[in-house]
């Protein structure tokens, strides 16, 4: 931010960075979409910002979903490519969003094959064509005559929802002279690669953000503070703590567990696929509390607190 004879200018778009959004910020914006829209639509627009958060869509791609595009079975989604349109690429989708989206066409099912039919026979056993998700909802002014849902509804609805939620700071500006919002579409898209680049690095982002090179990931992805401290602490900070009774117990739980393992695979002729499943799943479920608790008791020991037996490392599925 610069300033001018007293006046304070925002920087270009190309010298301000890349925002992104913390959970709580996201929970503000979703919950916030009560408040302007219909009892009747409010999921509609929870999925439409998901798309971005939890499937790292662009705008334009998140309007385009058509349900032939969704692949129940595989749970993934198949899209056209933003640069080259006969090629496609896939999305996979976690089982949360999948709920949702099966929620979504179950609940506005009439509404997506309404608008798909164009007023002709519907044949249910084939839902190919312009059945899309997210349906237009309104006429456009612009000459919009897709049935899908238009980029400039979801920037307006988005903007609504952002001050509502006490959200709407600006942080820059575009050199045709638009101000550039901290959340944006694209900043729930950016949520998501933030997600994933915390978790799993600046690779894993660049293959889940279909970025074609990594300078278009590194540009924007800064990771954050705890992912850098775990990082330093896991390569400088080696020295041996003490082992806890209960660490020491689970340690013993696996080694048990795997000389079943082994046991079974004695009395199944040395064929490891008769090995019932409840066994792999013990030792996985077991291997897992042990790296849990070690990073608990490893940071306790770091804060220089004593390490409670009672105060157990719950992972959520989101971070695993």
């Amino acid at each position: 931010m610069k300033v001018n004879n007293g006046r304070m200018q925002f920087g270009h778009r190309n010298e301000a960075r890349e925002k992104t959004i913390t959970d709580e910020q996201l929970n503000r914006f979703l919950s916030a979409i009560p408040f302007i829209e219909e009892d009747k639509y409010v999921f509609f627009w929870e999925n439409v910002y998901c798309c971005a958060a939890m499937l790292g869509l662009r705008s334009a791609e998140t309007c385009r979903i058509r349900i032939e595009d969704i692949d129940f079975m595989d749970k993934t989604l198949t899209l056209p490519e933003q640069k080259n349109k006969e090629r496609f690429e896939k999305i996979i989708i976690p089982d949360e969003m999948m709920r949702r989206i099966k929620d979504h066409i179950m609940k506005y099912k009439s509404e997506i094959v309404l608008n798909g039919s164009h007023g002709k026979d519907i044949n249910q056993n084939d839902l190919r064509g312009e059945y899309y998700i997210f349906w237009r909802m309104r006429e456009m002014k612009t000459g919009h005559k897709e049935k899908h849902l238009a980029e400039q509804t979801i920037r307006k609805h988005l903007e609504e929802t952002r001050k509502k939620a006490g959200l709407d700071h600006k942080y820059g500006m575009t050199k045709d002279g638009h101000t550039l919002a901290v959340l944006s579409y694209h900043t729930l898209r950016h949520y998501y690669l933030q997600k994933i680049c915390d978790r799993r690095g600046v690779f894993a982002a660049q293959i889940t953000g279909r970025h074609k090179n990594l300078r278009s990931t590194e540009r924007y992805l800064t990771t954050s503070l705890v992912a850098k401290r775990d990082i330093v602490n896991e390569v400088f900070n080696t020295i041996q703590e003490p082992e806890g009774a209960q660490m020491k117990a689970l340690k013993d739980e696996i080694s048990e567990l795997k000389a079943l393992v082994k046991q079974s695979i004695i009395i199944s002729n040395g064929s490891p696929d008769n090995i019932k499943n409840n066994s792999k799943i013990a030792i996985e479920e077991a291997e897992k509390r042990m790296q849990n608790m070690a990073l608990y008791e490893s940071r306790q020991m770091r804060k220089g607190g004593p390490v409670q037996q009672e105060s157990a490392v719950v992972v959520s599925s989101m971070e695993r």
